[in-house]
């Protein structure tokens, strides 16, 4: 799923009114699998000066890249993380770490059945084994269209909870243009399928 949708979902399900900082650590979480890409992407572009269609068609797919996302995209990491953390779940420490690893954690288990000929290897060092889902997120001929209609009803659902959950101005302008990203998001990916001949 989009990055924003992954945000939105953790904040949803493990944030907390008068706790910022849970609520950060909950938001990094959430994002700490992408983060790679949102690195790498940049520094191909612009440090290397590739095309864009390289980076994704060819350089994406290559071993560097491929192992930066099966360490960010880590179950076994994120579970022993997670053990610790709830052993220490006590601490102050302990239950940022344990709502940072539940939200990196949410991410994998939205993405793993919406990643087609992209799949990540989620159980990396363990395995290679990779999940390729016959639905995708953003490929059209594996069913984005339908996958983004829920996944805009899944922020909906998510942006109403933290609508509700927090009554700070801030809070329902920054949910509402994520949920209007999503939604805008949703209707191109309607508009490519149209004009894509079946």
């Amino acid at each position: 799923m989009n990055t924003p949708t992954h945000a939105i979902v953790a904040l949803a399900a493990l944030s907390k009114r008068e706790d910022r900082k849970r609520n950060w650590w909950v938001l990094a979480g959430a994002l700490i699998p992408d983060i790679a890409i949102f690195l790498w992407a940049p520094w191909q572009r612009w440090g290397l000066g590739r095309d864009w269609g390289a980076i994704w068609d060819q350089h994406y797919f290559e071993a560097p890249m491929q192992t930066l996302i099966a360490l960010f995209n880590s179950v076994p990491i994120y579970a022993a993380l997670l053990a610790l953390a709830w052993w220490q779940r006590s601490t102050r420490w302990g239950t940022l770490l344990l709502v940072f690893c539940l939200a990196a954690l949410f991410h994998i288990a939205l993405d793993m059945p919406v990643h087609g000929h992209d799949a990540y290897r989620h159980f990396w060092p363990l395995s290679d084994w990779r999940f390729y889902s016959p639905v995708s997120y953003w490929e059209s001929d594996l069913h984005a269209r339908y996958v983004s209609v829920i996944e805009a009803v899944i922020v909906i659902i998510s942006a109403v909870i933290l609508w509700r959950r927090f009554p700070m101005l801030w809070v329902k302008i920054a949910v509402s243009l994520i949920a209007l990203l999503t939604l805008l998001g949703a209707g191109a990916q309607q508009l490519a399928a149209i004009s894509i001949p079946s």
